[in-house]
Order: C-alpha cells, then sequence, then structure tokens
C-alpha cells in the first residue's frame, strides 16, 4: 500500500470544495499470452492510480494521477473542472460513513503475480485442449492481478478493500470452426484450466461439417455464455438508472408494474458466494444490500449511483463501479434470474452456444438479430448434428414476458450467476 495521506487530502480540498473524495487502487498485474502453442508475449504492470472528485455548488469535477507526488495538481484540476460542469439537481452529497455488513473481500493470497503460477495454468490449459488433437490451438493466454482499492470522502467514509483476480482464454479451429472458451475468478481453486482447454477444442472440432437449418421456428436453447452476453445485458441497461432518467429505457416510467411474466423475478445479490463481486460497499463507498428489480414480474427497483439517485429524488442503491478514467458507472454486482427450473435440454432443440454480434441488440426495444457460433440441434440432452450457419432474432423483453424455464447448474462472469435459459418457437433463419 501506498504511504499516500487521504487525510490530508481530504482536509486540503474541503478548504476549496463542498465535497471531496478519493478513490485509490494499488496494483500488480501480468498477463502471458501464446500464439500457436509458443509464448508471444508477457506483460507485467505495478502501480498506483488516484482519482480525486469534489463537488462545489452541487457541481462536479474529477482528475487523476499514477503519481502520489502531484495530489495537490490533481485536486486543484478537480476544482477546476467542477466549474465548467453542470449541476446536479437534488444532488444529496456523497455517502456518509455507515457499518458495513458482515463479509469477505473476494481475495485469495494463493493468487500469487508471478510468471511461473501464469505458465502453470497455461501449460494445464495446453493440456486439456490436447484432448481434442484434431482442433489446433491458435491463441491463449492467462492474467493474474492483486491489489488494494480504498475509497474516501469527507463525509467520514473510509473503506479499503482487497482483490485478486485469475482469467484464461483460449481460441482455436479445426477445418472452418472455431471455438472458444474463457473463465475468470478472483479465486484459484473456481479455475479449472484443464476444463477450458479442453472445450475450446472440443468446440472447434464439435462444430465442423454442420448441417443447413431451414428458415422456421424452433426451440431454442441459450448457454449460459448467450443468456449473460445478450438477455442479462439488456435487461441491465433497461433498469439503468441513467438510462431511465435519459427516456433510454424501455421500463422509464413502469415501476410497480408487470413488465416480466410473472414466473420471473431479477436481483442483484452483491454478496452472493458463487458470484465474484462481495462487496459489501460500492466505488463510491455506499453500503450494498440485496436488490430485488423484478419481483414476480413486477418492477421494483432501478440501480443508481450517487449522481442518478440525486436527479431521480431516491437513494442510492449501490451500484457505482469505476471507469479507467475514474467516473463512475452504473452495473451490478451479482444478478440472479429466478424462473421455472428444468431440464432445458432433455426435449429437442437448437442449442446455441455463442452469438455474433450481441453487440448490435437495441438496448431501447430488446430487438436483436445475430449470427449463431458452435450451435448444434439436440435430442434427449445430446448434440445430435452441428448447424452450419444461422441468425435467430427476436426481442430480450418479449422471451422475458412470455416466460422462460432455465437449468439449475449456472456459470458465474462478471456481474451475474448465469443459467442456461430454453426459449419457445424462437424464430432461425437458415
Amino acid at each position: 500500500m501506498s504511504d499516500l495521506d487521504i487525510e490530508k487530502i481530504l482536509s486540503y480540498g474541503e478548504k476549496n470544495a463542498d465535497e471531496v473524495e478519493v478513490f485509490m487502487l494499488d496494483y500488480t498485474d501480468i498477463s502471458l499470452e501464446q500464439r500457436e502453442m509458443a509464448v508471444s508475449s508477457v506483460f507485467e504492470h505495478a502501480g498506483q492510480s488516484i482519482y480525486i472528485r469534489v463537488v462545489k455548488d452541487n457541481r462536479i469535477g474529477i482528475s487523476g494521477t499514477s503519481d502520489a507526488t502531484r495530489w495537490k495538481d490533481c485536486l486543484d484540476v478537480a476544482i477546476s473542472s467542477a466549474k465548467l460542469s453542470e449541476p446536479v439537481p437534488g444532488w444529496t452529497g456523497f455517502p456518509a460513513k455507515s457499518v458495513l455488513p458482515e463479509g469477505k473481500d473476494p481475495f485469495d493470497k494463493n493468487i500469487t503475480v508471478t510468471p511461473d503460477l501464469a505458465a502453470e495454468y497455461l501449460e494445464r490449459m495446453n493440456a486439456g485442449a490436447a484432448t481434442h488433437p484434431e482442433a489446433r490451438v491458435v491463441t491463449g493466454g492467462v492474467s493474474l492481478s492483486t491489489g488494494t482499492a480504498v475509497i474516501a470522502n469527507s463525509n467520514g467514509v473510509h473503506y479499503t478493500r482487497q482483490i485478486s483476480g485469475i482469467s484464461l482464454g483460449m481460441d482455436a479451429i479445426c477445418e472452418n470452426s472455431t471455438g472458444y472458451d474463457y473463465d475468470s475468478s478472483p479465486f484459484l481453486a473456481r479455475i479449472n484450466p484443464e476444463k477450458i482447454g479442453e472445450e475450446t477444442t472440443f468446440w472447434a472440432s464439435a462444430s465442423r461439417n454442420g448441417a443447413d437449418v431451414e428458415t422456421k421456428k424452433y426451440d431454442v436453447v441459450f448457454s449460459e455464455h448467450v443468456v449473460a452476453s445478450l438477455i442479462l445485458d439488456l435487461f441491465t441497461e433497461a433498469v439503468n438508472g441513467k438510462n431511465v432518467l435519459s427516456g433510454k429505457s424501455v421500463f422509464a416510467g413502469k415501476l410497480g408494474e408487470d413488465v416480466l411474466h410473472p414466473s420471473v423475478s431479477i436481483s442483484d445479490i452483491p454478496m452472493d458466494t458463487a458470484g465474484s463481486a462481495w462487496k459489501r460497499f460500492d466505488s463510491e463507498g455506499t453500503v450494498t444490500s440485496d436488490l430485488s428489480i423484478v419481483t414476480n414480474g413486477v418492477l421494483s427497483s432501478f440501480m443508481y449511483d450517487v449522481k442518478t439517485a440525486s436527479q431521480a429524488k431516491t437513494v442510492s442503491t449501490g451500484h457505482a463501479h469505476r471507469a479507467g478514467n475514474g467516473a463512475t458507472y452504473i452495473h451490478p454486482h451479482c444478478l440472479r434470474i429466478a424462473a421455472p427450473v428444468s431440464d432445458v435440454m432433455d426435449k429437442p432443440c437448437l442449442f446455441v452456444r455463442e452469438v455474433i454480434g450481441a453487440h448490435t441488440a437495441n438496448s431501447l426495444t430488446g430487438e436483436f438479430s445475430v449470427e449463431v457460433a458452435n450451435a448444434f440441434f439436440a435430442e434427449s440432452g445430446k448434440f445430435v448434428r452441428p448447424v452450419k450457419k444461422a441468425m435467430i432474432s427476436g426481442n430480450v423483453f418479449d422471451i422475458l414476458r412470455s416466460g422462460v424455464h432455465i437449468s439449475a447448474e449456472t456459470k458465474t462472469f462478471d456481474g451475474a450467476v448465469v443459467p442456461k435459459m430454453r426459449i419457445d418457437s424462437m424464430q432461425v433463419i437458415g
């Protein structure tokens, strides 16, 4: 940790601003990348990022530096930028000190930021990939990181959070088919590098010689990857308080109304032990708590940080995260969807593991038209034949309004614990 005197910054800042906030991140990380089974690059970083926000006459200014000795310059720039910003209507102030809920930080002492550990996990991933030798590994990578984040403000908040992380990814090719898999976690024990390698080459080899698809409606099963990148990402945008305030959400003005099927509920559980967030407070220092966003189909809450909550005349829900420039953005900690659980693969279906173009989906209307990848016709839980090329189209919000079935098994992503999802009668274009 740095010996930066945060209290000195706050005290100095209060002489020139109404409120002051310091967010500091000390970090160490390493990335190991390979191409064609040979290590191609190693990147190591260690440093510190300091971001200072001030409020003056309800105007927010921000500045950042990686040089702790220049904190005064950073603070002065933040004060100057506040003079140029628009005042925040109804500004309620940075969070006050509060009692934090019990819980641990997402930190694993077994994650050491060393080339040896990164090389070990890369080697193990390659060993798994060799399970399907007909596929060729194109690229692979391992990243390790540890750090400490501190959030403090002139209202008495001063919280510290230890973090760690490991992420692995690999892609492979077999004839004209490709495969990809990845995983990340704060905890070493949750990562299975052999499985990631095996899954990568399996998808590449199994997707060969795909069958043509007749254009019509099919019962479709989305993998956890597709549910996360398509269904939950668009839902997240719709309940983002910033989008609601700007009229860019389909749910704007619908609190207390039926917006999804009565069998569907969606919540955010910051300290969900199966998740990867384990957040007792957000990056502004607001204490987190479980948030029911949709309960039995009824919209019950939006997600806010301090600024958007002030504008909406409500309170922050503790969903502030930090962008690379130190500004805050709104994002869930650990979304959970509840719906009827079944063996979603038991009956005949088109299984879609990945989609290409999820980012093109319309976040306001929910409409999408995307290409499928690593898709298979399946019966009784087994893949029957791969699909050559196809597109699927529909509307995320219509899907959730019509009712879905989800799997009992889940996969953890950044911001969500996600099941597979079965959707009846979806349009597929061959």
